[in-house]
């Protein structure tokens, strides 16, 4: 796709014209093995033109790491470009890593052999509410201490997970369900069979969060903010917990995410970045095809912490739902022979409340149906996350 661009100056110069050259296609590499024994994951992608999709992830490749002691780690594909290795493993002190691909067509690519960097206890994660951008906006930050009395870390990556609890503000115990439809309607209440009150959904950083000791007196972070949560936000409303992993890394590594930070602002290789060749260290042995990535050998160091909205709020109005929650009585046959309560329970659209009490019930509807309904967001939590309690979870 050409893309003519003209540049005009005041004075004498003529316009020109900047053409495009022909687009090219990268493979897309982000991958970091660390010293915690666990399974490993490599992402391979492709890019793509910019007026088609970005990034496709890459199947049927053969993804290995090799350790200098002569030791193999195979990866399985677990999703389209998503890699596992096929056992735990963990990159040990004193040996070399390097990352080997052969696509489907034959390519190789490879990285450079990396050593395990130093590594830094993560000492503190913790959280203040505070106050950020001169007081225009308030909210509860979530801080890092670390401290390598060696001095050897100095280069810090951060990523997080954050869980947090969801109760349905307008759940009841009952729900409503369709006995027959039309033209004999009829709908009845029971028990609900499953738990649709209480919930969990957990989300995962996506953004680079980074920090450097290398203009400090000592190897050290000092209330680091990985995140700033407004008191507005949904997530903070009961019982809110994080996972916060800082990994040690290389000042190549630090300046690779860095550069990437600035020509996105996204983590994710597989997200749009694409706005010019970032050169990883990431090669083709096949031929002179561009590689976008980085293969990193890292120190890992994680935290957990869990907190509620009364701790640092106690007293205050709970944020909004992500929802507002009316209260409906669709009828069950409506004047113009219409069906809109079965139609909004077989469509998932409306949860039962309570029975529509027409003389104890201030709502006065011109048209109203047996029953008191809400939106089912409002009335069933796993619209928004999980019913099963993570395992690490803590009230």
């Amino acid at each position: 796709m050409a893309i003519g661009l003209g540049i005009f100056m005041h004075g004498c110069i003529d316009p020109f014209e900047i053409e495009a050259t022909e687009f090219k296609s990268a493979l897309v590499v982000e991958g970091t093995i660390t010293d915690q024994n666990q399974i490993q994951r490599i992402l391979v992608s492709r890019t793509f033109p910019l007026d088609t999709v970005l990034m496709s992830g890459v199947s049927k490749a053969k993804v290995q790491v090799n350790a200098s002691n002569g030791s193999i780690y195979e990866f399985n594909e677990v999703s389209i470009g998503v890699y596992d290795s096929k056992q735990p493993f963990a990159a040990v002190k004193g040996l070399t890593y390097s990352l080997a691909i052969i696509t489907d067509n034959g390519k190789k690519y490879s990285s450079k052999e990396l050593s395990v960097p130093a590594s830094s206890n993560l000492d503190k994660l913790y959280a203040n509410r505070d106050f950020k951008d001169n007081g225009v906006e308030e909210g509860v930050f979530i801080y890092v201490d670390s401290y390598d009395p060696a001095g050897l870390s100095k280069y810090y990556r951060y990523e997080y997970e954050e869980t947090y609890k969801i109760v349905a503000p307008l759940w009841n115990s009952a729900d409503a369900y369709v006995v027959s439809p039309s033209p004999n309607p009829e709908v009845a209440i029971k028990a609900r069979t499953q738990e649709e009150r209480v919930c969990f959904n957990t989300v995962s950083s996506n953004i680079i969060i980074q920090e450097n000791t290398t203009e400090y007196n000592e190897d050290r972070v000092n209330k680091f903010p990985v995140r700033f949560i407004n008191r507005n936000n949904f997530i903070l409303s009961h019982r809110y917990s994080i996972l916060v992993k800082q990994y040690v890394q290389t000042s190549a590594a630090f300046t690779y995410y860095k550069t990437l930070e600035t020509l996105s602002g996204s983590e994710s290789l597989f997200s749009q970045i694409q706005t010019g060749f970032l050169e990883g260290n990431i090669k083709s042995e096949t031929d002179e095809e561009n590689v976008i990535g980085f293969f990193q050998v890292s120190t890992v160091s994680v935290k957990r912490l869990f907190f509620n909205y009364t701790d640092f709020f106690a007293g205050e109005r709970l944020p909004d739902y992500v929802s507002d929650c009316p209260l409906l009585s669709p009828p069950l046959v409506s004047i113009g022979g219409g069906t809109p309560l079965i139609d909004g329970i077989e469509n998932g659209l409306i949860k039962f409340y309570e029975v529509y009490d027409t003389e104890n019930n201030p709502n006065n509807y011109m048209e109203y149906g047996p029953y008191l309904m809400t939106y089912t967001v409002c009335g069933d939590c796993t619209v928004l996350g999980s019913n099963i309690v993570p395992d690490f979870w803590i009230e």
